[in-house]
């Protein structure tokens, strides 16, 4: 008698949509998996972390698309050396959306040239079909010195 009451509390558990953990968590994990391929300059595994209606803003002002952010990855128009998180905070705004915001140093290489420097960013997280998708992003440039030099 007493395997009949579990079955019925066992099934509803199996039917629960699995999660890895609180929403904070999931997007951190997510991120942090865009991070790595960003600094891999690993377009195809940045493909399964960007939603395809992803607004990408970058300092200079430009706003890319998906498409477009993944081909600039795949040409190494802009790579990624370091990219240091000094700060972030993660909040919840709705089941399936997440906002990220904090601050970072990066370093990067446009052709021969090497650039440092300090942003503030936001970002937004859309769970799509059970996955955590960067949909949106935006930073600026925090004031202070910035390191340029030839490679």
């Amino acid at each position: 008698m007493r395997r009949l009451g579990f079955l019925p509390a066992l099934l509803v558990l199996l039917a629960l949509p699995l999660r890895a953990g609180t929403v904070e968590e999931e997007v951190r994990a997510a991120d942090a998996a865009r991070v790595l391929a960003t600094l891999r300059g690993d377009a195809d595994r940045l493909t399964r972390l960007l939603s395809e209606r992803l607004a990408y803003g970058h300092l200079d002002g430009r706003v890319q698309t998906k498409a477009a952010f993944l081909a600039a990855v795949r040409s190494k128009e802009l790579t990624y050396e370091t990219y240091d998180y000094q700060e972030t905070k993660i909040t919840p705004v709705a089941e399936d959306v997440a906002i990220m915001t904090g601050r970072t140093h990066l370093k990067a290489s446009a052709g021969k040239q090497h650039v440092e420097f300090a942003i503030r960013f936001l970002a937004v997280w859309r769970r799509e079909d059970g996955v955590w998708h960067l949909f949106a992003y935006q930073s600026t440039k925090l004031p202070g010195p910035v390191a340029v030099s030839a490679k």
